[in-house]
């Protein structure tokens, strides 16, 4: 079921607002509270609320879709649609296929609406709207094609007389578009008093409203330092070269026995993310072991950088689990792992270190390098020709955009 928090109540969105304000840590919380701003008309102050939760919960696909869903009744249609794609990612909901169908349908994409609201059914077959919504999209496509049909039937001879000074303009129609902001649902369908409804024209854009598929998009180029700089030089040669700004995880002894060269990633446009001081395996840590491995690398990185590091956080080795995983993202980072491991530290033949990343290159892959490889610095110039020819643009992981994070492993 969907709960909605009416907008003229203002003692309840000022309790809300203190509850917030208690708990800014609660994604539940602050899901209520966005949804009260979106209620009162406060949009942006809602997608502000529901983007910090998501720091708590990047998991919970209700803030991804009430956050699209406050995009659309902004006009930001392309934005929504992507933040739409992102909830389906981590799970699917009837609702969220209920409003990709609307996006659809107000681009003049009957065939793809059909198809979300088909999905919709198939996960609720009880979901009334999208029945009703449905039936008029079809109603409407055959009686398009029944008038197309009668107009080329019929030939009519051309009547002279004075050309029009204005040409008439297409008919006009104003579209019921319904905007849900949800919080976590039952099996139940949803009522019909859980919309909000408000009337708009479609705003079509040149490109039509798409699913994202395997190919182009962002990637990102990751790269491990901890011991050795030995590959350094010609990795920052070819990230120049092709123009890439890449993500550079770092330990603070690395940063400590290579000032220099980190205060170049930084020149350069690079972002440098925290690797842990001394690169320990943390599974089994305790939170205060976490936090001071962490702590010690930023004092490093404010030491030799001036600043800390961006908030992503790369376990040594790759050794995690949900405990530790928790214990990071309390402490304000983002953890990440990586979808294409090179094995470059291994120092296998370069052919081998590119066909890993060819083999398993997809949207949004993050691919672990390591700044201490030498076969892997030999290899970077090829797999960026690689990576560029099939459409992907290398970036930075604070270039992803939040409707994208669950796209990070």
């Amino acid at each position: 079921m969907l709960f909605l928090f009416t907008a003229n109540l203002s003692g309840a969105q000022s309790r809300l607002a203190q509850l917030a304000a208690a708990n800014p840590a609660d994604p539940d919380v602050l899901n209520s509270y966005g949804i009260e701003l979106a209620n009162s008309g406060d949009l942006m102050g809602a997608i502000g609320v529901w983007r910090r939760a998501l720091d708590f919960d990047r998991s919970n696909v209700h803030l991804y879709n009430n956050i699209g869903s406050a995009l659309k009744r902004l006009g930001q249609d392309q934005h929504a649609f992507a933040w739409y794609a992102a909830a389906l990612q981590l799970q699917p909901v009837y609702w969220t296929y209920y409003n990709i169908a609307l996006l659809y349908r107000d681009h003049n994409q009957p065939a793809e609406a059909c198809w979300a609201l088909g999905e919709a059914l198939r996960l609720n077959p009880q979901f009334a709207e999208a029945t009703n919504l449905l039936q008029r999209i079809r109603a409407g496509e055959a009686g398009r094609e029944q008038k197309v049909k009668a107009e080329t039937a019929t030939v009519k001879k051309p009547v002279a007389g004075p050309e029009p000074t204005e040409l008439p303009g297409p008919e006009k129609k104003k579209l019921r578009e319904t905007v849900v902001t949800s919080r976590p649902e039952t099996t139940k369908p949803a009522s019909a008093g859980s919309n909000i409804a408000r009337k708009t024209k479609p705003q079509v854009d040149e490109e039509p409203l798409s699913m994202p598929s395997g190919s182009g998009g962002q990637v990102f180029l990751t790269f491990d330092g901890g011991a050795t700089d030995a590959g350094f030089d010609s990795i920052l040669s070819s990230l120049r070269r092709f123009g890439v700004k890449s993500t550079f995880f770092l330990t603070g002894k690395f940063a400590q026995n290579y000032p220099d060269k980190c205060r170049q990633l930084l020149v350069e446009g690079h972002e440098i993310g925290n690797h842990s001081m001394n690169h320990p395996d943390m599974k089994n840590f305790s939170a205060e072991k976490i936090a001071a491995e962490i702590e010690a690398a930023e004092q490093a990185f404010e030491k030799v950088l001036g600043r800390r590091g961006a908030p992503f956080f790369r376990f040594p080795y790759g050794h995690q689990n949900k405990r530790v995983e928790q214990i990071v993202e309390n402490l304000g980072y983002r953890p990440v792992y990586w979808h294409i491991d090179t094995i470059d530290w291994r120092e296998d033949p370069v052919e081998t270190i590119i066909s890993r990343v060819k083999n398993k290159l997809r949207r949004n892959s993050v691919i672990l390098m390591h700044l201490g490889s030498k076969n892997g610095a030999k290899a970077l110039d090829r797999i960026l020709q690689h990576v560029i020819a099939r459409g992907y643009a290398p970036v930075r992981l604070s270039d992803l955009d939040a409707s994208q994070l669950v796209s990070l492993p």
